[in-house]
């Protein structure tokens, strides 16, 4: 990979961000090894991406690349879809692509040509994401296990009231042991709880960035201080928190 170029290129572009989804649009830039709790499709917009990942060099049209999985994106113009791994959306896309584990996998021409007409051409690309966001929910009248609604609401509440409700209490909601409790919840989303905590408290750290100092963000949204707050984001985008702040205000 060119080294220089992936140190000296700054992200340039916009974010939009609501329950469960995100996309960027624009210029990559420096980003470190990282590995995020959401899916993420990675598409080029004006030429292949090139993208690292477990000593593997990809250069492909558009990407796949599962929760959990370590990667780094060289600069380029981009078009990336962040995905909650409990959204309806992914039910819609896994069936598209071939996959036989949660691996790196390709996008064919027709899903990245999709996705690019979708939210490259648009004015509003806020406004493109939320109506994406409710079709894809709309494809869908019944839930597969109606209690991961249950435990993914009172992990919401918590992060908005400041509690931490435990593990006990949460298995107690769904009548299992806590033991199971915890294999279920990673079997429903692909990750431990714990990881699902941080998601979430990252996403609301997102939102609060919008309208206040990322001190005051970092601390509603349930981290200890803002740098604690600033190495999730780094570990988990690869990039600072005061990036993604100057992206999520981009008009």
């Amino acid at each position: 990979m060119h080294q220089n170029k992936l140190l000296s290129q700054p992200w340039l572009g916009a974010v939009a961000i609501t329950v469960g989804m995100g996309v960027f649009l624009g210029a990559s830039g420096d980003n470190k090894p990282h590995r995020h709790w959401a899916h993420q499709i990675a598409i080029g917009l004006e030429e292949p991406i090139t993208l690292l990942s477990d000593k593997t060099r990809y250069f492909e049209r558009g990407l796949w690349i599962p929760a959990g999985t370590a990667h780094q994106l060289e600069a380029a113009h981009v078009l990336c879809i962040y995905i909650d791994p409990t959204h309806d959306f992914c039910k819609t896309l896994l069936s598209q692509i071939s996959i036989e584990e949660w691996s790196i996998s390709l996008l064919n021409e027709e899903i990245s040509s999709e996705y690019v007409t979708r939210f490259a051409k648009v004015k509003n690309l806020q406004a493109a994401l939320i109506s994406f966001d409710k079709q894809c929910r709309c494809q869908f009248s019944d839930t597969p296990d109606k209690r991961l609604n249950i435990i993914l609401a009172a992990l919401k509440d918590d992060i908005s009231s400041g509690n931490n409700t435990s593990q006990k209490t949460l298995s107690s909601l769904v009548h299992l042991s806590p033991s199971r409790f915890s294999h279920w919840f990673t079997e429903q989303t692909g990750m431990p709880l714990r990881s699902y905590r941080k998601w979430l408290k990252l996403l609301v750290g997102f939102e609060l960035s919008r309208r206040m100092p990322l001190t005051d963000a970092a601390l509603l949204s349930g981290f200890s201080d803002q740098a604690h707050f600033c190495r999730a984001v780094t570990q988990a985008f690869g990039v600072s928190a005061t990036t993604i702040k100057q992206l999520l205000l981009h008009k």
